[in-house]
């Protein structure tokens, strides 16, 4: 049976007629693909189908025929090429006609293609786009100042943004009028903001408008552009802040609350329009370099990132209008954490003299417990900061950003309540009074059948993923303090522990979250680990572990380290091994200070502290002491030497006491799991017993054996 060609059989089914290609649209374009279009003895036939489908009467007819025309264009240039001309006779009067919004979008994408993919070819520059740029640009503004529709706006606008840096030279003359029709959608909106795509759209077009004064003049136009935008956001800055004190020369006067509730949505829109120009402003290209003012950005940077929930208004104020502007802070936060993100990809290290001020200011916002959507932004400023910046030369910063880091961290490891839950499921199944008392749950605990997801959202994952970004990049820095070097090291390996023993579903909705930050934090813990051949050798495990996780691109690296330890040396010094603190009993005093402040207590927060004074121990076994059934708590500051007890103690317990085993008081002490339970009443002087371990036997009702205590099988 003969195979019929996709094109062959695209004409006799579904272009038939043209209520056939009108239903059958979307399955015409998804059946369309390159090798269909490639030398094929029907392309001729699928051409005329095109124009008999463009000189259609039915408008449905022509939509059809402009969307598989545009789909033609993008897959074969040389047919585009061929039958741009035909095509461009009937799609650009459409444009001055009464036709509906499909068909005049339909018409504008293709001649968007017409004009841009022919750039390469002289002759159809000449032939093709130089004699009808100037027609396309003044019958597409004509739509998008009488059309209300907000896509085909977007549209039109994303449209000329294209075409302008395409042909600059044929745009020159229209530079007032594009310059007009764009200031029109930038200008803000109220009390409904501008449309997020129509914002976007604009402001592309209007950061691309500078391409029009030509090699020489573009520079001019950009830095232009950039100034006024400047004055633009001042003014609509210092007209949120009339109820705060402010040092600028012409403050505007505090509105009324009728002409605040326009006001300011008006303004707060105007700011963000100028964010995002600004923002587009430093990502285009320019012909030649054009000089950076770095003072007026930065100070207008400053003041948006300067503004608190704690400043104080002015007095003889209305207090509606000073709570609405109180409650833009947020806002303000995040349009310069905007600003500053692409202030550093553009600026470079020449942003580093202004690093200490903007890394203390994104610090103290972290520090204030802030939302999740707005860690996310702070944290990707200071992550853009510290990639394309030189290191923070500052004693103090790195270590208040490394405390105000941590705790979006430790949201991975067991809490003190978890843990303490924990043991008391543990220890209510080991007794059976345990499991009579766990029939006294109490509302919903006894529904509740799983544990709470911790990160629930996407933005609670950016924020663990960003996080360790930034923790990375501080953990290279050498004026990081050793006891947060420490700390730090601790936190990542206590996640790398933990993290396995998440699954992904617990972890977060999305189940590649969870191979992404296993990836990341063995990375990083890899990283501190490869120093110097002493302190690897002593990592082999992390970066063996490293290497077997999937989609791992750096396991040649890792390998490289093994095989090749002795590499330069870094510019910041890595603590020895011996020298960073795993356990508690090994910290200092500040390190211990840190964990408290940061509310790290890990699993165990009933630890006891490591032992300041010595302690003088007798035997841990003699037939002079007595077996307790409870161990006793330790109280380190009442010890006293060892005092001779009577070998004769009346036993005042009426309940039978289960079978022990006799310990040191040593063991007692450094056994984490066990939990001391707090006497009645606490004697003045407190004799060091020895400990007994509790057996797991449950037969609660047998009697205690009697112990010869002329044995001598201590004596073996």
């Amino acid at each position: 049976m003969e195979v019929l060609h996709p094109l062959k059989t695209l004409l006799q089914f579904q272009l038939a007629t043209d209520a056939s290609s009108v239903l059958h649209l979307p399955y015409v374009l998804s059946s369309l693909t390159q090798d269909s279009l490639s030398s094929s003895s029907h392309l001729t036939k699928w051409t005329n189908r095109i124009n008999s489908l463009l000189h259609s009467k039915d408008a449905g007819a022509r939509w059809a025929g402009l969307c598989i025309a545009h789909k033609t264009s993008i897959l074969s240039r040389s047919t585009m090429i061929e039958c741009a001309q035909s095509w461009l006779v009937i799609a650009l009067p459409l444009l001055s006609k009464n036709e509906p919004p499909p068909t005049i979008k339909a018409s504008i994408r293709l001649l968007r293609i017409i004009f841009s993919a022919g750039v390469g070819t002289p002759e159809y520059q000449r032939q093709v786009a130089t004699p009808n740029i100037s027609k396309f640009t003044a019958a597409i503004i004509a739509i998008a100042e009488k059309n209300r529709d907000k896509e085909l706006r977007a549209l039109i606008l994303t449209t000329l943004a294209r075409l302008v840096p395409l042909y600059p030279t044929l745009y020159r003359p229209s530079y007032t009028a594009l310059s007009t029709l764009v200031l029109r959608f930038l200008n803000g909106s109220a009390p409904n903001p501008t449309s997020d795509s129509l914002l976007r759209s604009a402001s592309r077009l209007y950061t691309v408008l500078h391409f029009t004064g030509g090699k020489i003049g573009a520079a001019n136009l950009w830095r232009k552009s950039l100034d006024e935008t400047l004055v633009f956001g001042w003014n609509a800055f210092l007209a949120l802040r009339t109820t705060f004190p402010s040092d600028a020369v012409n403050v505007p006067i505090s509105p009324s609350i009728d002409e605040a509730l326009i006001g300011v949505p008006l303004h707060l829109d105007r700011l963000r329009c100028c964010t995002v120009i600004l923002c587009d402003l430093l990502s285009t290209t320019t012909h030649r370099p054009v000089q950076l003012s770095l003072g007026p950005l930065m100070k207008f940077i400053s003041a948006l990132l300067s503004c608190t929930k704690d400043d104080k208004g002015r007095e003889h104020l209305d207090p509606s209008v000073h709570t609405m502007e109180l409650s833009l802070v947020p806002e303000f936060w995040k349009f310069g954490c905007d600003l500053t993100s692409y202030l550093a990809r553009c600026a470079g290290h020449h942003l580093t003299p202004h690093l200490t001020r903007l890394i203390s200011n994104l610090t103290y916002h972290m520090e204030q417990k802030p939302t999740s959507s707005q860690r996310l932004f702070i944290l990707t400023a200071i992550q853009t900061l510290l990639t394309h910046c030189h290191l923070l030369d500052s004693p103090l910063v790195p270590n208040r950003l490394a405390k105000a880091v941590l705790p979006s961290l430790s949201v991975v490891l067991v809490t003190p309540t978890e843990s303490q839950a924990s043991d008391d499921t543990s220890a209510s199944q080991r007794s059976r009074k345990g499991k009579k008392r766990a029939r006294g749950y109490e509302g919903d605990e006894v529904f509740k059948l799983s544990k709470e997801v911790i990160c629930p959202g996407h933005t609670d994952g950016r924020v663990l993923f960003i996080a360790l970004e930034v923790m990375r990049l501080i953990l290279r820095n050498p004026n990081l303090s050793s006891a947060m070097q420490s700390i730090s090291a601790r936190v990542l390996l206590s996640m790398l522990l933990a993290l396995p023993q998440i699954s992904p579903t617990s972890l977060s909705a999305e189940p590649k979250l969870h191979m992404d930050l296993l990836q990341l934090v063995q990375s990083i813990n890899t990283e501190l680990g490869s120093g110097t051949s002493s302190v690897l050798s002593k990592s082999l495990g992390l970066v063996v572990r490293a290497t077997m996780v999937e989609d791992n691109e750096d396991t040649l690296r890792d390998l490289e380290i093994l095989l090749h330890p002795r590499v330069p040396p870094l510019v910041r010094s890595l603590p020895h091994v011996e020298s960073l603190s795993l356990y508690r009993a090994e910290e200092s005093q500040e390190e211990a200070d840190v964990r408290e402040e940061l509310g790290l207590h890990g699993a165990f927060p009933h630890q006891s502290k490591p032992v300041e004074e010595d302690i003088i121990m007798g035997d841990s076994v003699s037939p002079e002491t007595q077996p307790v059934n409870n161990i006793q708590p330790v109280r380190i500051a009442e010890l006293s030497p060892p005092k001779p007890v009577s070998s004769t103690v009346a036993n005042t317990s009426s309940e039978p006491q289960p079978a022990s085993l006799i310990v040191p008081v040593s063991v007692a002490i450094e056994c984490p799991r066990l939990k001391p339970l707090e006497p009645k009443s606490l004697p003045q002087t407190v004799i060091p017993q020895p400990a007994v371990a509790p057996a797991q036997d449950e037969r609660d009702d047998e009697e205690m054996p009697a112990i010869n205590m002329d044995s001598d099988s201590d004596e073996e």
